[in-house]
């Protein structure tokens, strides 16, 4: 059974989220989205990170406070990951930069952080091998 927060909305309810966590495909940054149980079924209930393009560090994602404008408050309340001071706009939005606590993550989604480490992994043995 996957281990559950609670979640407060900018409208004031509260829902149990578990979490997914995966690889961008183009960079390889941190994927990090919820999920609630809705009637027995796992169903998408949002993306904490957002995609920008480039390369973050390991670890790091931009937050989407656009669409979720209480993730800092929800983050910061279950020592989820600390803001970097670092921003990126991206039309008319500014995300900030998370730098995540992997063992927080590795505890509340422990396949999805493998394989997000096991990615972090054969990137750096790809680059010591462009080195060669």
């Amino acid at each position: 059974m996957e281990k559950t927060l609670e979640y407060e909305t900018q409208w004031g309810s509260k829902e149990e989220v578990f979490f997914d966590i995966n690889s961008y495909q183009n960079n390889g940054c941190i994927y990090i989205g919820l999920v609630i149980n809705e009637e027995g079924y796992p169903e998408p209930f949002g993306d904490i990170t957002v995609n920008l393009g480039g390369k973050a560090p390991d670890y790091c994602g931009y937050i989407d406070l656009n669409n979720m404008p209480e993730l800092e408050r929800f983050i910061e309340k279950n020592e989820l990951g600390e803001f970097t001071g670092l921003t990126q706009r991206s039309g008319f939005c500014e995300y900030p930069l998370y730098l995540f606590n992997p063992e927080k993550l590795r505890e509340l989604c422990p396949d999805g952080m493998a394989a997000y480490e096991k990615n972090i992994a054969k990137e750096k043995l790809s680059e010591k091998e462009k080195c060669r």
